[in-house]
């Protein structure tokens, strides 16, 4: 039955190519051509082990050169065509060896070699699918399934190993309109139903934890609706029409220097302004005060204390500075006076920790300064209690329990991680060193060519969509082996619905279809998510009754 299957899917043999070339493979039948699409996978198999490439090019190639170009054309030459090809003139099919699959040991391996010259190629069937990315009815807690195999049905499943994603830093890269909130969100999804890590998720449109709607207007479920109290919403809004959602409340004296210069370019500052800064921070806590909480509520005493011109401060320039700080006075979630129970940090790490997901709305508020703002100054506080929380656990195992593994979502990535801006925020230090601790970032982001190329090249696990700026498709691609022809792949993608995933959570690169977000995810939801919540109602139900039942002398 599986040597039929093989034939049926037979698409010619291995002709010439090298390991780093690549293999070239005889097309035996011109029909499989116009079925075939760069990106799809091939499989040769041998006694011991599968080899699996990737379709990069498609060339016709001739016995004779001369002939390819000087063929008669017409009616007359159809006979002649049909004579000549597939013997003296024939197509090429480019493949890019990408790994091995050991039959005996039954697991993936580096590629190492090549298949022998004149070794049977195949496309792959669906159990060579599932041998190498796993399958998520064997084991749902560790494979999510993100979608299928591009020129395969629906049934050839891809899953991304949920527990090798959350290692490292992940990147989602398209340009605009190609679908990255749907991917980001089902990726969200998929951490929470495997229950790995945390999320916290800095929900720049409102895109991922509310319900929405899509671009035809139809409404679209979030995840607070699909897996309820496992995640939980705050806005940085005074008021939500939406039930259960907490507000962001910051400490005026929670906010540090690389938080304000994160925002510098919405605030006009300039190079000066960060020397004033640093100079009156360090004055200031000579005396116990807070230098931001100073300039905001005392702006004015404060610049008339250095008004001396021999003074610490350059009067001037501070006033600048105050006059340009002035609009965070306006902002409704900056405190001044720490009220027990409302730290908002205190209140994200308690749910993380407890295996709940966070996702942080910025509601009707289009304005970047909110958003840029308070993912810097939330993101800098949990990584400093992360960081503690580790070292503790290192100083003593058998006391201290690991911190749970966190993944900080992000949109507009390029705006934390950018040349300029990446030593400044503590998005560049989890990029390059939070690992460790278990903390991870998923970037979200429509140009990936603006994020710093040092941490470009360490992100783990990406899912490109469509992209068409060079330079977009190079940083996308920046660290990865055979990028050459996985560029290819990148300029062959449609507009929506279909992505390469590259990294470290998968074994290797392959192009998708990628999933839906509509109704048969919300039902695959509703059958696979944690019920707790549900079956604690249900208790409360029946003993409500019970209650009732015994009140009525039933």
């Amino acid at each position: 039955m599986a040597s039929s299957m093989y034939e049926e899917n037979r698409i010619g043999k291995i002709i010439g190519g090298s390991y780093s070339e690549g293999l070239a493979i005889k097309v035996e039948d011109d029909s499989v051509v116009e079925s075939t699409r760069i990106g799809a996978i091939l499989v040769s198999q041998t006694e011991k082990r599968k080899y699996y490439c990737m379709l990069t090019d498609m060339v016709i190639e001739g016995m004779n050169k001369q002939a390819l170009s000087e063929l008669p054309r017409g009616n007359s030459s159809l006979l002649l065509n049909r004579i000549t090809r597939g013997t003296s003139i024939y197509t090429v099919f480019k493949a890019q060896p990408v790994l091995s699959y050991d039959l005996e040991e039954k697991k993936n391996q580096p590629i190492r070699n090549i298949p022998v010259h004149a070794s049977s190629v195949r496309r792959a069937t669906y159990d060579d699918i599932s041998d190498v990315f796993g399958s998520f009815e064997k084991n749902p807690k560790r494979y999510f399934p993100v979608g299928s195999v591009l020129d395969m049905d629906e049934s050839s499943t891809v899953c991304i190993d949920m527990e090798r994603f959350i290692e490292r830093s992940s990147g989602i890269y398209g340009r605009t309109g190609t679908g990255k909130s749907f991917i980001a969100r089902l990726l969200m999804a998929g951490i929470i139903l495997c229950d790995k890590a945390s999320l916290l998720i800095f929900d720049a449109h409102s895109d991922h934890g509310p319900d929405s709607v899509d671009e035809e207007n139809r409404p679209v479920k979030g995840l607070k609706s699909l897996f309820g109290s496992k995640v939980q919403i705050m806005t940085i809004e005074n008021l939500s029409s939406m039930a259960g959602v907490l507000p962001i409340e910051i400490d005026v004296r929670d906010v540090e220097i690389e938080d304000i210069l994160s925002i510098a370019e919405e605030l006009n500052l300039n190079e000066t302004a960060q020397q004033v800064m640093i100079a009156l921070k360090n004055k200031l806590e000579t005396e116990g005060k807070h230098w931001l909480e100073e300039i905001l509520t005392n702006g004015e005493d404060l610049a008339e204390r250095f008004k001396d011109s021999e003074a610490v401060v350059n009067r001037s320039s501070l006033l600048a500075l105050i006059r340009k700080l002035s609009v965070l006075k306006e902002l409704p979630y900056l405190r001044y006076d720490r009220r027990p129970g409302t730290n908002s940090i205190d209140i994200i790490l308690n749910y993380l920790q407890k295996g709940i997901s966070v996702d942080i709305t910025f509601g009707k508020s289009d304005k970047l300064l909110n958003y840029l703002f308070v993912t810097n100054v939330l993101s800098r506080r949990i990584y400093q209690r992360y960081m503690e929380m580790y070292e503790r656990y290192i100083s003593n195992r058998q006391k201290y329990s690991p911190p749970r593994p966190l993944v900080i979502a992000i949109e507009e990535a390029h705006r934390f991680l950018s040349p300029d801006v990446a030593k400044q925020t503590i998005f560049g230090t989890i990029a390059r060193e939070m690992r460790k601790a278990k903390v991870s970032l998923m970037c979200i982001d429509q140009r990936p060519s603006q994020i710093d190329s040092e941490i470009a090249s360490q992100i783990g696990t990406r899912v490109v969509l469509a992209l068409s700026d060079e330079a977009d498709i190079t940083s996308a691609l920046a660290g990865m082996k055979n990028s050459k022809q996985l560029r290819s792949i990148i300029e062959s993608l449609d507009s929506k619905q279909q992505a390469l995933l590259i990294g470290h959570a998968v074994p290797m690169p392959i192009a998708i279809k990628t999933r839906g977000y509509d109704n048969s995810f919300y039902d695959f939801v509703s059958i696979y998510a944690p019920k707790h919540e549900v079956d604690e109602k249900y208790e409360k139900t029946i003993e409500a009754s019970k209650k009732w039942l015994d009140e009525m002398d039933y």
